[in-house]
Order: structure tokens, then C-alpha cells, then sequence
């Protein structure tokens, strides 16, 4: 150890001394001139602050200053508009508007000048495009398409009616924009496609980020909502595609050549880059190689290249090259991907685009009441455009109203998409100044707006009253549900296996019986408790598969008609479609209806019918039937009948069957007819 410092020191000081030498000699070779016009002028002190200052102008010091600054403010907004209760992104939107000529450029003019100099908007630009790219790869990797392939025709047709309505009033309301507010040269067509693009989109990762944290993944509305978006977004994208072809275009000519280079590259993109994509993924296990991670990088680089060359932006490529990944179930690919992009787009890269589009926001343009009162109609516009095409489109697919205004919040909600289609028009220049800020500002309202409304929605008087009254019947449930047939259990068991009591052979058969339908009670009571619960704590996953609704109420009817020793009349018409449902969950609900119609009424009559691809199910019992004041509060105060005085039970069971049937969509309506007491159920069929 000793002999190694020694040697370590020699060899620092001769070759540092030759160094020294060197340096010493080659001083002689200076020009003496250069000393003296140089040296006279500069002290040291003031020679450090000139360079220092004359290196944080250099653009490499610039836009790392700028990154820092940026990255600071959208972090501290968005950690502000939590408390809130408002998605990051909104927080991110309104550092980028309070970094822009809005606030900082009008209060500190000569710092927003220092600090974003025009020459310098260009790198910004570059990197913020560089980010979205990556952003927008890590979007289409999120839009599964073989779960979409599978989801039923009621997304398909909520999703494009949330599309089709909104880019009706939008090009409906660019024939009044387009005098006051489109750039020279700017033709009407071009301008009232993106003014239709704009009102129509749906930011699916805003809207996944807000149902997960609001714990609505397992709703009827809040999962139909994720698959809706997946599948407006796959829609807006394409048809903003072509929108920028037929924008870029000067003749019909142009616009079919370049449509036709669109769909040989989408060709290409299925048949030749997904099964390489899904070649790479099935070698990749636990851990992604740098050769396999640096091809998908290039391939994604290369899609982007290749919709930029034809004109149709970047960023449609690099989501394309997305959506080609192969599915979750087939390859961890996406998992193994998706961390290393994000922090890198999202918490780098991603706040640049904030930034520059509050740079280009500037709200001192709306100087006058009539850009306010315009801006307000856009939003106005906007707003009723996705609510009513999403609303009345779920309440036809069978909704109830509740769940389809829900549906119809979650789908207005824009934020970052909206923000990636603004740009695209403001870079093209078909959005004036003027009219990319009155959008911006309305992309922000209508995220803003999602989080409050959603709450007031899932947590009203309702659900409260709900809740309230079904903890009661729980107890209630409890005592008389669970121990009555317990007691019968143990009662029978104990004479069973008593030696003293000498059973003839039909009593030892009738207590055999009284166990196995004690034990067949509470497995129904345990199986509705259980479910009970997951609705309390919002947890419902649904096991959808491909079922008939007549086999499903078969095999109840033959469980109930075991139970109470009696028949009910069935009868179901011959051209009832298939039905995409949970099974068990649905067999539960109509279990508990089939025993309450046995329960309070002799006669029990069944009947399935359908109609335009809506199927009813309507179980009616006679006897003591309830009033009719009863069954009209039924829906706000859910509880027991006031026919059930006396009779077993909590009131839990229909309650419960209520929530199956709306999570899957359907509707649960009790009235009087013909002195019998009818429960109708109506659900939306497969096509």
C-alpha cells in the first residue's frame, strides 16, 4: 500500500511538472500584442460575471434555464389544483397560460422577454414536438384493440354519437367564426373541419387518470366511458388525419393521392410492423433488452418520419406505431415499455408543450365583451355538443339517466388532446390568435368542470339515503336470514346424529331436507352479502361473456321453484338475441326477484320479450301487494315494501338486484298491473 502512494505521487509530480514546462515555453510564443489589448481592460471579478452572463444567453443554458423553470411550475400548479380535486393536467395548462404573455408577459414584460426570447421558441418547439411524440406512443399503447374488437355495439354508438353531434354544432358554428376570426387565405373548408375536430374530442388519458383516482373503474358509466374513449379517440384521430390531408390539399386531385398514400401506410402498419412488434414482444420475458427497446424506438421514430413526410403530422404516426403493440394478453411488451417513456415525456418533455401553448394563450386578446361573450358560446357550444351526444346516446343503450349524464361528464372532458389538435390548427394556421385562445380556455373548463360535477353526481342525497338504509337491513339481515335457517341446521343435524331418537326413514329424509335447504338459504344470503359489499366499497368487476337470458332465468326459476315447492308460468318469445353479461352476478339478481315473487304472492308468471334489440323480462306475483305510494318512492328510498310486515327478509335483495341490473345497463322498474305486482327488467341485446 505504502509502495503504491509512492508511485502515485511520483507520477503526479513529473508529469505535472513537464505539463507546467510546456506551458511555460509555449507562453513565449504568444504575440505580445495580444497581452496588452486584452489584459488592460478586464479585472477578474468582472471578467467572471461577463462570461457568466454571456454564457446563460448561449440556447444550450437558455433552455435548460427555461426546462427548470418549466418543470417547476407545472409541478407546483399541479400539486395546487389537487387540493381541488382536479387532475395534474389542469394545474400543467395553467402554469403554461401563467408562463405566457397572460400573466407573466403582462405583469414582468422585460423578464418574460429575457426569459422566453422569440429566437429561442424554435428549440423549445422542437423538444416539446420530441415529447409529444413519445406522448402520444405511450396513448396508442394504452387503446387495446382486441378488448375494444370485444366490447359490445353500445360503446361503438355512444362513442361516435359523442362525436357526430358536437362536430355538427362545431362546423355549424364556424359558419359564424369563419368572418370574424379565420387568417388570410384560410378557405372555409379547412377552417370548419378543425373548428368540428376541436368540439368532438375526448381525452381518453385525462379521463382514465380521473376515473381510476375517483375509484370508477367498476361503474356501468365509468367503464363504458374508458372504452368509449379508446374508441373516440381511434376515431378523432383518423378523421383529424384526413382532415389535414384535405386541408394540405389544394385540388380533389391532391386529396384522393394523398388519401391513398394514408391508407397504404395504415396497410403497412397492420400487416407489416404489428407482427414484427408482436415477433419482438414474444422474446421479451421479465426484462427488455436494449436491442429490443432501440428497435421499437426506431420503428416509432420511423412512423412518425413517414406521416410527417406525407403531411398528416407526426404525432398521428407515433400514436399509430402505438396502437400496433401487441395486446397485454398476448406480451408484457407494453408494461415493460410504458414506465421508461413516460417519466421521460410526461415529467421532462411534456411540460415544454404546456408551455408553449400558454405562450402562443394570450387571453389580453379577448379585450372586449363580445370576445367573452364568443368564448363563452364556444364553451356553452362545446359542453352541450359531447353531454347531449353522450347522454342521450347511453340512455338509449338502456342507462338510466344518472349513469348517462355521468357518462356524458366523463366524455366532455378534453384537457391534453385537445391541447395536441389546437396546436396542430395553430401551426397550419387555420386558428387565428384570437381563436386558439378562446379554445384553450375552453379545453380548460371542460376538464375543470369534469372532477366537481362527477362528485356531486356519485355523491348526492341518493347515495347517502342508499347507504344509509342499507346498513340497517344489513342488520336485519343478519339476525333474521342467517340465524333463522342456521337454528333449523343445527336442530336437524343434532337429531341426526343423536344414538337415543330412533328416526323413522321419511323423517330422517325430511331433515336431510330442512339441512340442505337451510344450507341453500344461506349460501343466497352470504352470496348477496358478499356482493353487497363490493358495491359499497365501488368494486363490481364484471365477468361479461356471451349468454341467453331464457337459460339464465331457466336455471333460477328451476332453483326458486325447488325452494318453495311451487311452479310459476314461463313463457319467452322465440327471437331473443344473445346478451353480454356476468352470469353469476345476473343469476344472483334474478334469484332474488323469482323469491320475492314466490315470497308474497300463490301465482308467479315469468315472461322474456324482446323488441328492436331491447330485451324485458317482467316477473309478476299475486297476493298482498303493496300501495302504490310504496312502489313510487321505491327508487329514492330503497328499502322494504309495506306489503312485507311480517315476513322474512330485509328488502336488501331487490335493492341489490337494482344495482346488477343498471351496472350492466339495464333499468328495474316495479308497478301494479292487473292486481298483480310486476318487476320489469329491461336490457340492451347483442345485434
Amino acid at each position: 500500500m505504502k509502495n503504491t502512494l509512492l508511485l502515485y505521487i511520483a507520477i503526479i509530480v513529473f508529469f505535472g511538472s513537464g505539463i507546467a514546462y510546456v506551458l511555460h515555453e509555449g507562453s513565449a510564443l504568444e504575440s505580445a500584442t495580444l497581452l496588452y489589448t486584452v489584459l488592460p481592460h478586464t479585472t477578474l471579478s468582472s471578467g467572471w460575471i461577463e462570461n457568466f452572463l454571456k454564457q446563460l444567453h448561449h440556447p444550450l443554458a437558455l433552455l435548460l434555464i427555461q426546462i427548470v423553470v418549466i418543470m417547476v411550475a407545472t409541478r407546483l400548479f399541479g400539486f395546487l389544483v389537487s387540493f381541488v380535486a382536479q387532475p395534474t393536467v389542469v394545474g400543467e395548462i395553467i402554469a403554461g397560460i401563467v408562463l405566457g404573455p397572460s400573466l407573466l408577459g403582462l405583469f414582468f414584460p422585460e423578464f418574460s422577454i429575457l426569459l422566453f426570447p422569440k429566437e429561442s421558441l424554435g428549440n423549445l418547439s422542437l423538444i416539446s414536438q420530441l415529447g409529444l411524440i413519445f406522448f402520444m406512443f405511450v396513448v396508442g399503447m394504452e387503446l387495446d384493440f382486441e378488448k375494444i374488437k370485444k366490447q359490445s355495439s353500445a360503446s361503438v354508438f355512444i362513442s361516435h354519437a359523442s362525436i357526430i353531434f358536437p362536430f355538427f354544432l362545431g362546423v355549424v358554428l364556424s359558419y359564424w367564426l369563419y368572418p370574424l376570426f379565420a387568417p388570410q387565405n384560410v378557405s372555409f373548408m379547412p377552417f370548419a373541419l378543425f373548428i368540428g375536430i376541436a368540439m368532438s374530442i375526448t381525452a381518453f388519458p385525462v379521463l382514465a387518470r380521473i376515473i381510476k383516482e375517483k375509484n370508477l373503474t367498476d361503474t356501468s358509466y365509468g367503464a363504458m366511458a374508458i372504452t368509449c374513449a379508446a374508441t373516440d379517440d381511434i376515431t378523432a384521430w383518423y378523421i383529424l388525419a384526413l382532415i389535414i390531408a384535405l386541408s394540405i390539399s389544394g385540388t380533389l386531385g391532391s386529396s384522393l393521392f394523398l388519401l391513398l398514400f394514408i391508407a397504404l401506410y395504415v396497410v403497412v402498419m397492420f400487416y407489416g410492423i404489428r407482427p414484427l412488434l408482436a415477433k419482438i414482444g414474444s422474446t421479451q420475458n421479465e426484462r427488455l433488452s436494449m436491442n429490443a427497446m432501440s428497435a421499437i424506438v426506431v420503428l416509432l421514430l420511423i412512423s412518425s418520419l413517414v406521416t410527417e413526410s406525407i403531411g398528416i403530422h407526426a404525432l398521428f404516426g407515433a400514436f399509430m406505431a402505438g396502437t400496433m403493440m401487441p395486446s397485454s394478453a398476448t406480451s408484457r411488451l407494453k408494461e415493460l415499455i410504458a414506465p421508461r417513456l413516460e417519466y421521460v415525456s410526461l415529467l421532462v418533455l411534456l411540460p415544454l408543450f404546456f408551455a408553449l401553448t400558454g405562450l402562443r394563450t394570450e387571453i389580453g386578446l379577448l379585450n372586449t365583451s363580445d370576445g367573452w361573450l364568443i368564448c363563452g358560446l364556444i364553451i356553452i357550444i362545446a359542453v352541450t355538443g359531447k353531454l347531449l351526444g353522450s347522454s342521450l346516446a347511453a340512455k338509449f343503450m338502456g342507462f338510466n339517466w344518472r349513469d348517462s349524464f355521468a357518462l356524458g361528464i366523463l366524455m366532455n372532458t378534453r384537457g391534453l388532446m385537445e391541447l395536441v389538435v389546437l396546436n396542430i390548427g395553430y401551426e397550419m394556421g387555420i386558428l387565428s390568435a384570437e381563436l386558439f385562445t378562446m379554445f384553450v380556455i375552453m379545453a380548460l373548463v371542460t376538464t375543470f368542470m369534469t372532477g366537481p360535477i362527477l362528485n356531486v353526481i356519485t355523491k348526492g342525497f341518493k347515495e347517502n339515503k342508499i347507504g344509509e338504509t342499507m346498513q340497517k337491513s344489513l342488520i336485519d339481515l343478519l339476525s333474521h336470514e342467517l340465524r333463522t335457517p342456521l337454528t333449523l341446521i343445527r336442530g336437524a343435524a343434532s337429531n341426526l346424529s343423536n344414538p337415543k331418537f330412533l328416526l323413522e326413514a321419511k323423517d330422517k329424509e325430511a331433515m336431510v331436507q330442512t339441512i340442505v335447504e337451510g344450507s341453500r338459504r344461506m349460501e343466497k344470503v352470504i352470496d348477496n352479502l358478499l356482493v353487497n359489499a363490493r358495491f359499497r366499497e365501488g368494486k363490481t368487476p364484471l365477468n361479461k361473456t356471451t349468454l341467453r337470458l331464457e337459460e339464465v332465468v331457466s336455471s333460477a326459476l328451476a332453483i326458486a321453484e325447488n325452494d318453495w315447492h311451487r311452479q310459476a308460468k314461463l313463457s319467452f318469445s322465440p327471437d331473443i338475441p344473445p346478451l353480454l353479461a356476468d352470469i353469476s352476478l345476473l343469476q344472483l339478481a334474478i334469484g332474488n326477484l323469482l323469491d320475492n315473487a314466490f315470497k308474497y304472492g300463490d301465482e308467479v308468471r315469468v315472461e322474456i320479450t324482446s323488441a328492436f334489440n331491447e330485451i324485458s323480462l317482467v316477473i309478476c306475483n299475486n297476493g298482498d301487494l303493496p300501495s302504490a305510494d310504496t312502489i313510487a318512492t321505491l327508487g329514492i328510498t330503497p328499502g322494504r315494501l309495506d306489503n312485507a310486515i311480517g315476513k322474512p327478509g330485509s328488502g336488501i335483495g331487490l335493492r341489490l338486484s337494482q344495482n346488477i341490473i343498471e351496472v350492466h345497463g339495464g333499468t328495474l322498474t316495479i308497478e301494479l298491473k292487473n292486481d298483480y305486482f310486476c318487476v320489469r327488467v329491461t336490457l340492451r341485446g347483442e345485434s
